[in-house]
């Protein structure tokens, strides 16, 4: 079966209750500062056993060469390490009291943990480094406890690791916890992910940003991470109330990778309780070796339908995912043909970003290994790419982006860019639908208005006013990313650490309406996490230039980790492999006019850091860097006195409008516009006499195209780009806006 068991990778994606159970709030521990370093350089070891690495191997490779063979790669040590029992204690001069926990586990590239019994108070802060400091999750504090008191942490990258939590001398209880597993990789996988990514095994897959892919689908795959060691994919799910139930759409073997059935229903609640997913986890410039964005993440998961003899698993997630998520929740098709043609599988093979295929054969109903009697659909070939371990739980559309089934296993491979091998299998969603216990069936969940229908729509909760990624670059239509370096005398990046000391470098953004904005997207190349420290982001407003300061926040990328041993945890982004996209999301979304700033600043006592800036593919287009120096302040890139250039940083803003004129469809008493679908072509009305923008808008909020419209101009073909679906069309006159939906 198409799964991978990992002990060790978190990309950092969750939803629901857990989305406090791994989120973590920031601030610095107290031990890494220079002034206390002393205190915890004698820190005792707990070391982990040794065991017989070439034995784990050897069964890994079994284990790989059958069906329901899995990737592994930690080894797990069950532990319990008590906070209270095992840890070193310091009292600070002012009460408060730090525990610290050394484990160490000799040639691990990386250790996470599984907290249990996690249960702390106000005042009381968690983190996770590891011996040099270079690599800091955290900090957990009392947002972090759930009902399961458990706390899953990402990998953490090196031998040795250091638990450290304080506590306030105010705290209305003493925090406690126990380390319930520690997982030992001795694959490497934080560094060798971003290889196999590239490797000729995916060559035939593409990245689904750079596909036919359906952009809803995309935002409604995740990749999940299941006990700290297991790899799978799924996919949210609507029902038909469309109340965004945060239904989670998988395979019951990701739970049960061994499928030694039958299990009991605390079984599968403990394996989905430790489940963490991953939302957005793309490639977001196409034939780039940049990793996607792992902040966002959801964890705990519960058991609503458990059908073993199907491969069929309907979890729900403990907490909703954040409006910054943009999810999606894909519509489903229980029709017991399959639905029409061609089918595309989206998934996430071995952990990489996400991958598409596209199979132009009638599906067949059919058996598969241990499995009920024709209750799966098999893929004969594929047209385009092909699955992997890690693909399991994946959801195969029909024509009308509607889910049909899930992965439950197969052998096709890629022969190069072609896709190659044996057949594929995925478990018919319709016979899980009534299968005569109404308390686990998949009607039961997916329809509880009890519509009787056969197939339902996907539902956006962001419909009516989408949420918007926008930057002044398109790096897969003619822009390129570059990472430009000041030429001699001077030394070091234009826009990062150099010799010119800069203070502080900004982006650009200029819109016509208000905005509230969520967060923002950094486009980084690779560097040591450490590099990262001391950086900070902030938003301005200003007319001319960046001139009030709204908002500020440190740049701290991390994702969600899990080990059984310490539940779930978070983890600092490891940057110094691949060139990365990191997310910033503000405290509180920020409501701007118009014009607005995205800056960063660095600490130059810290190492080398930049983002990556822009050569154009046309010559016209405008400057939007900036940079601040000491004696002019804010001043254009391309009016620099050392090296000017015409370019744009390689930062995104995600936002949605904050009035009711904003992206949602509206409408006038009359209409501002028709569009003829036969000619792509876009015909506006009654504005003969007044000038202003159209905007193109994907349902994702993604834009499109932008283009400016004279008096006179009544007629506009739209670009290629979007070569299927349903956009939003965004026309702002003089004296009026209008914005609807339009099928490409």
């Amino acid at each position: 079966m198409k799964i991978i068991r990992l002990s060790l990778l978190l990309l950092c994606l969750f939803s629901g209750s857990f989305l406090h159970a791994q989120i973590s709030h920031g601030g610095t521990p107290f031990f890494p500062q220079s002034n206390l370093l002393r205190v915890s350089a004698g820190l005792p070891y707990i070391e982990m056993p040794a065991f017989d690495l070439d034995s784990v191997l050897r069964e890994d490779q079994l284990n790989e060469g059958n069906m329901r063979g899995s990737y592994q790669f930690a080894h797990k040590f069950y532990t319990n390490l008590d906070l209270r029992r095992d840890a070193v204690l310091t009292v600070l001069p002012n009460g408060t009291t730090v525990r610290q926990i050394g484990i160490r586990s000799k040639g691990a590239y990386s250790i996470n943990l599984l907290l249990q019994n996690f249960e702390i108070p106000e005042g009381g802060k968690l983190f996770v480094y590891n011996a040099d400091h270079s690599y800091i999750i955290g900090s957990f504090d009392h947002r972090n406890n759930s009902p399961g008191k458990i706390l899953p942490l990402q990998p953490v990258a090196g031998e040795s690791i250091i638990v450290e939590y304080s506590e306030s001398p105010n705290a209305v209880f003493k925090g406690n916890f126990t380390i319930a597993e520690v997982n030992h990789d001795y694959r490497d996988f934080l560094r060798t992910e971003p290889m196999v990514d590239n490797n000729t095994q995916f060559a035939c897959m593409p990245d689904v940003l750079c596909s036919g892919a359906n952009e809803a689908t995309i935002r409604s795959t995740v990749l999940l991470i299941i006990n700290g060691t297991a790899l799978c994919t799924g996919s949210l799910i609507n029902n038909t109330a469309d109340n965004g139930k945060p239904y989670l759409l998988t395979a019951v073997h990701c739970l049960n990778a061994s499928a030694s059935f039958p299990q009991n229903w605390d079984y599968y609640d403990t394996k989905a309780g430790s489940i963490i997913a991953f939302f957005n986890y793309n490639r977001p410039v196409c034939d780039s070796r940049i990793k996607g964005t792992e902040e966002m993440s959801l964890a705990i998961a519960h058991p609503q339908v458990i059908l073993e003899k199907n491969d069929v698993a309907l979890l729900e997630f403990q907490d909703t995912p954040p409006d910054y998520y943009n999810a999606y929740y894909a519509g489903w098709n229980v029709e017991p043909n399959g639905g029409g043609l061609p089918h595309t599988n989206l998934h996430h093979p071995y952990a990489a970003v996400k991958k598409y295929g596209v199979t132009e054969a009638s599906l067949a109903l059919t058996s598969f290994y241990v499995f009920e009697n024709n209750s799966h659909w098999k893929v004969s070939s594929w047209n385009t790419g092909s699955t992997h371990g890690g693909s399991s739980g994946s959801p195969l559309f029909d024509n009308n982006r509607l889910i049909v089934g899930g992965l439950s296993g197969g052998e096709s491979v890629c022969n190069g860019n072609s896709p190659a091998g044996g057949a594929d299998y995925f478990f018919a969603l319709y016979k899980a639908w009534e299968t005569g216990n109404p308390a686990n069936q998949l009607k039961t969940y997916l329809d509880p208005a009890n519509k009787n229908l056969k197939q339902y729509p996907g539902m956006d909760p962001h419909r009516t006013n989408p949420i918007v990624r926008f930057g002044n670059a398109d790096y897969n239509y003619g822009d390129q990313l570059i990472t430009s370096e000041l030429s001699a005398p001077n030394a070091g990046f234009v826009f990062g650490n150099s010799n010119l000391q800069t203070l502080e470098f900004a982006e650009e953004f200029s819109l016509n309406h208000a905005v509230e904005v969520l967060g923002s997207y950094f486009l980084i190349p690779y560097m040591p996490y450490a590099y990262t420290s001391g950086v900070e982001v902030s938003i301005y407003s200003g007319a001319l230039y960046p001139e009030v300061k709204l908002q500020s926040k440190r740049f701290s990328p991390k994702y969600l980790d899990y080990t059984t041993s310490s539940g779930f945890y978070e983890k600092d982004k490891n940057m110094n492999l691949v060139a990365t996209e990191s997310f910033v999301l503000f405290d509180e979304p920020v409501k701007v006019n118009n014009k607005f700033f995205i800056s960063y600043k660095i600490d130059y006592s810290a190492a080398a850091f930049c983002v990556y800036n822009t050569r154009f593919g046309n010559d016209n287009h405008p400057n939007t860097a900036w940079i601040k120096d000491e004696t002019s302040g804010w001043i254009p890139a391309s009016a620099s006195n050392s090296q000017p250039m015409k370019t744009a940083l390689a930062i995104q803003a995600l936002m949605r409008n904050s009035t009711e004129n904003g992206l949602n469809e509206t409408a006038p008493k009359e209409p501002l516009f028709y569009y003829d679908r036969s000619g792509r072509t876009l015909i506006l009305k009654n504005l003969e006499n007044e000038s202003g923008w159209i905007e193109i808008y994907s349902v994702s909020g993604r834009l499109i195209e932008k283009f400016r419209f004279n008096p006179g101009q009544t007629a506009f073909v739209l670009s290629g780009k979007v070569k299927e679906g349903v956009g939003i069309v965004r026309v702002n006159g003089n004296n009026s806006s209008y914005a609807k939906k339009i099928i490409y």
